[in-house]
Order: C-alpha cells, then structure tokens, then sequence
C-alpha cells in the first residue's frame, strides 16, 4: 500500500497543482512541472521534459478553454495558423534537445526560469476594462499588426522553444500575444489554449519517445490531476486582475531557477 501511493501521490498532486494554476493564467504550466520534477523527485532533465510532452497530447487545456468558448470563432484562422506552425517547429526543437548533454540543458532551462520569474515580476496590469471585439482579435495600441502570418511567426518561435525545453510555451504565447499584438487578456489566454488543445506537441513526443526519455505511466497520472482542476483554475481566472497573480508566478519561478542552480552547485545533478 505504502509503494502504491509513493506511486501515485507525487504525480497526482503535481498535476493537480499544475492544472489550476495552467487554468487560471492560460498556460499549460509545463515549466513550473517540469521543475518540480527535477527538483522534488529527482529526474533527469530530459526525462521531465520527454514526460510532460506526452501530457500535453491530451486535450490539457480543454477545461479552461470551455471558460473561453465564446472568443474561438472570432480568434479561429488566427487559432488554426498557430496550431499547423506549432506542430512543425515542435519536432525541430525537440531534435535539438539530444543535441544537448543534460546539464547544459538544465542550466538553459534554468535560466528560462529566471527569465519568466523577471518577466512576470514587471508585469503591468492586463487592460481588461474594453468591450471584446465580437469579429475578430480584441487590439490596443499593437506593435505589430495582428495579423495569422505574425501568430505563424510566433508559433515558430515558441514551438521550437516548446521541443527543446519540454513545455506547451503557453507561458510565452500570453504575454508575447498581448505585448505584441496589444491583444485583450481574454483572446491571449483563448489563443494560447486553443493552439495547445490539439496534439501539437507530436512531433516532439516522437523524438523523446525514440530517445526512451517518456514515463507514459507517470504522463498519465499527471494528466489526469491536470484535467481535475484546471476548469476551476480557469473559471477564477476569468475574473481575477492577473498583475498580482503573474508576479507570485514571477516569484515561484525564480525561487525554482535558484533551486536548479543549488543542485547543479551543490547537489551534484
């Protein structure tokens, strides 16, 4: 019995963890349960990695995105070009991670942490006040036009960051589509979670699976504490002012960078 919930326990809470808190900011959450992984129960980087990908083929952010369901038909060719451009770019980033020995790619990853922890700590606060645009992306003052060709652009980047680094890059799409294309927190959080509800990760799941870096057991205990709460994170997300939420992210994310670190210095792995 003991062995049986030393088992299930820590995947099971992981995923719960990360399904309300992927709910909540939009995300998938894979960097914060891919760090816990790493950190509490000791796994090797790519292997984290390999095993939250194959997570991420299940409809992760269905719940949350059913929050959402009345922005998919205005946002939908912005949605299918960030889907087809993601499921490419995927593999190639997952190809380059086994071009990477495992703590090279877990100081790189560490230093994602920290880049997300700063990013989120300076955030402003989301402009939530204007009427969502029923015909299209909700805009204010964008940088760049919003335009499919700009989110295939983006999908590029964030897929390739994606396969190497083991995570749905949700936590990069939101603020890149909101500070890029000036877009509404709604239609960011409903881009990020439409373009990561099909198994776009696939092409990155092959090259891990072919390396022997997937625990499908483990993918499928953390799944199931994901889809347990991640409507509930969404639903509260809905409503709550995100500033305060993204810089306590900003906080966990160093805290976690500098646990990386500690165990690289002084952990020996």
């Amino acid at each position: 019995m003991a062995d049986t919930l030393a088992y299930l326990v820590p995947p099971l809470v992981l995923g719960l963890i990360g399904g309300f808190l992927g709910g909540y900011a939009g995300i998938a959450g894979a960097p914060l349960l891919i760090a816990l992984m790493v950190i509490l129960l000791g796994w090797e980087q790519h292997a984290a990695q390999g095993t939250i990908l194959a997570v991420m083929l299940g409809p992760m952010t269905l719940f949350g995105l059913l929050v959402m369901r009345h922005r998919l038909w205005p946002l939908r060719y912005y949605i299918l070009a960030g889907v087809l451009a993601y499921m490419v770019a995927s593999y190639a980033g997952a190809w380059a991670a086994f071009r990477v020995p495992d703590l090279p790619l877990r100081l790189t990853f560490m230093a994602l942490l920290f880049g997300l922890g700063v990013r989120n700590l300076l955030v402003r606060p989301a402009l939530v006040g204007r009427p969502l645009n029923p015909h299209g992306l909700t805009v204010t003052h964008p940088r760049l036009a919003p335009r499919p060709v700009w989110v295939i652009l983006v999908c590029i980047v964030v897929g390739v960051i994606g396969g190497f680094w083991g995570i749905g890059a949700g936590v990069l799409m939101v603020p890149l589509f909101m500070g890029l294309f000036g877009a509404h927190k709604d239609d960011a959080r409903t881009l990020s979670l439409a373009i990561l509800l099909p198994p776009v990760s696939l092409g990155a799941v092959v090259v891990y699976h072919q390396q022997g870096a997937i625990r499908w057991d483990i993918a499928g205990i953390i799944f199931l504490g994901y889809m347990a709460t991640n409507y509930f994170g969404a639903r509260l997300g809905r409503w709550h002012d995100h500033a305060t939420f993204s810089r306590w992210f900003g906080l966990v994310m160093l805290l976690l960078g500098l646990s990386h670190l500690a165990l690289v210095l002084w952990g020996g792995r």
